[in-house]
């Protein structure tokens, strides 16, 4: 009876800290080379227009530092992964050797290091670009403070483009 126990509460551990990730949409994944961000791209559109968010791209790769940091970030601050959902409708763009995405990239702006945000509205607009150096700490991870102000300014966008 006490294996059951452990495998249960072993179980409900795993579930647990996976809980993030099953709500994420197949674009939002990974930084995959197979995917194809055009027909992600409309997925995440659509899931936008729905949820009255900005599409919010984010490029980067598996081979990006910063991207692991920010991921684990996203997964350890709840509060401000909260404000983000509720705020953008996020996308996986990979960047790599393996596939750099050329043709769907020359349709954004030049990225000024990696993460890189591209901020994209339903009417497929670019409203806005983000290098997320600055919204790094000093400590050498991300800023709660930072994050929280510039969800905060698109929080405020999207309640614009709504009204």
């Amino acid at each position: 009876m006490k294996t059951y126990k452990k495998i249960f509460c072993l179980l409900l551990a795993v579930f647990s800290c996976n809980a993030f990730s099953f709500s994420e949409q197949p674009y939002n994944q990974g930084y995959s080379p197979e995917r194809d961000p055009f027909s992600d791209f409309e997925l995440a559109v659509k899931d936008a227009q729905k949820n009255n968010t900005t599409v919010l791209l984010i490029l980067g790769g598996d081979w990006c530092i910063w991207c692991h940091k920010l991921s684990s970030f996203m997964k350890k601050e709840d509060s401000v992964r909260e404000r983000w959902d509720e705020t953008f409708t996020t996308m996986k763009v990979n960047v790599s050797e393996e596939n750099y995405n050329d043709e769907f990239l020359s349709y954004l702006p030049e990225p000024q290091g990696y993460p890189f945000f591209v901020m994209i509205n339903v009417e497929r607009e670019i409203v806005g670009k983000k290098d997320t150096g600055g919204l790094e700490s000093m400590w050498g991870g991300y800023s709660v403070s930072e994050f929280n102000q510039f969800i905060e300014r698109w929080s405020d966008y999207n309640n614009s483009v709504i009204e």
